[in-house]
């Protein structure tokens, strides 16, 4: 019989032995192999795009300045029908990648260039090489390429979406791109993205500021409560004279792009700042105002990485009272009366807060 002495000694082996084995167990099921671009383009081969979402998600979340996690991300996306998260993602090219690697644009047109050589029928290939020359602002070879997707796929939802878009942006065959723009939310009614793109569409190619703040309702009804949607709005909102609701859809841009919010000086008349952008980054900036006075701003960059402005003058209970987005060209700016002696405060920063470089402001 064995002793008590022995029994413990025997209990005690096997449970060093058992946790041991425990342990090897735990260390094996948290070495996973990485994530890689290579297999995430391999599941959007395969058709699997919401897994090549999470693939590519994950390499950008261990390489957030490379640009190859974004592009695969974004062609993913389109063929999820996820047009507004893909834009956003491009944005983030503009913001984190950029500053880090200026020849992004390059290289992702060098990729869409290889695979296309190899299979130029790629159904994903055309999608992502459109979609790139579309934000890019090259609408002529959007067109093209979106033509090829629709040779080979009539009822592609992104194709016709975008070639339509292309078309009004680049102001060539609008009929054609109407009759196509109209074709898409035919195949998609429900879909808040092709909205969307039909809100811009007629917001910066054609201009019908209603048909633009109908569709762009439906996107935000629909769930797409993003900056660009409220920019959106507010240019409607403003081309239909309301001031005041304009102002409201800036504020809410602003909102949702800003991280940080950078207290000035007082401008006064015949001063000019010069504000250090970052993306997220938004500026405050006092205005005194006597009633009855206009006030005249104007922004503007000396540098070619800032193009775009958008600003929001806010009373001071915080309301909204004056915005802008596209005053001269794509920069903001305003000639407004104020309505009472105050404090107003401006609130500017470059258009969704994505950009790096100098913004002026400057009060005339």
């Amino acid at each position: 019989m064995e002793t008590i002495q022995r029994q413990f000694r025997r209990l005690l082996a096997a449970l060093m032995v058992t946790g041991v084995v425990q342990a090897a167990s735990v260390h094996v099921a948290v070495a996973a192999p990485p994530c890689t671009a290579q297999e995430g383009q391999g599941l959007i081969d395969s058709g699997r795009y919401d897994r090549a979402v999470r693939e590519f998600s994950c390499v950008i979340d261990g390489h957030p300045t490379d640009v190859e996690g974004y592009r695969g991300r974004i062609e993913a996306e389109l063929l999820l029908g996820q047009f507004s998260n893909a834009v956003r993602d491009y944005t983030r090219v503009t913001a984190l990648v950029g500053p880090v690697h200026p020849d992004a644009e390059s290289t992702i047109y060098a990729g869409y260039a290889s695979r296309l050589a190899a299979d130029p029928g790629s159904i994903s290939a055309l999608t992502g090489l459109s979609f790139a020359q579309w934000w890019f602002f090259d609408y002529g070879a959007a067109i093209k390429v979106s033509d090829q997707l629709l040779l080979l796929q009539p009822n592609n939802v992104y194709a016709n979406t975008f070639n339509a878009s292309s078309r009004l942006l680049k102001g060539v065959t609008t009929a054609r791109g109407v009759a196509t723009l109209d074709r898409a939310l035919a195949l998609a009614p429900q879909s808040p993205d092709v909205h969307y793109i039909a809100a811009d569409a007629y917001t910066y190619g054609i201009s019908n500021p209603q048909r633009a703040l109908a569709e762009a309702t439906t996107a935000l009804n629909g769930g797409l409560d993003t900056p660009r949607v409220h920019a959106i709005l507010a240019a409607a909102y403003l081309a239909l004279g309301d001031l005041s609701a304009a102002a409201a859809e800036i504020k809410r841009h602003l909102d949702l792009v800003t991280t940080e919010l950078v207290a000035t000086a007082p401008l006064a008349a015949g001063i000019t700042f010069t504000l250090d952008l970052v993306p997220g980054r938004t500026f405050e900036v006092p205005i005194a105002a006597i009633a009855g006075q206009p006030i005249s701003i104007v922004t503007g960059s000396p540098t070619p990485e800032i193009t775009d402005s958008i600003l929001v003058v806010l009373a001071p209970d915080g309301t909204p009272v004056v915005g802008s987005d596209d005053y001269k060209k794509y920069f903001a700016g305003f000639l407004w009366t104020p309505p009472e002696t105050a404090i107003y405060r401006l609130r500017v920063t470059s258009f969704e807060s994505v950009n790096t470089g100098e913004l002026t402001v400057a009060r005339k």
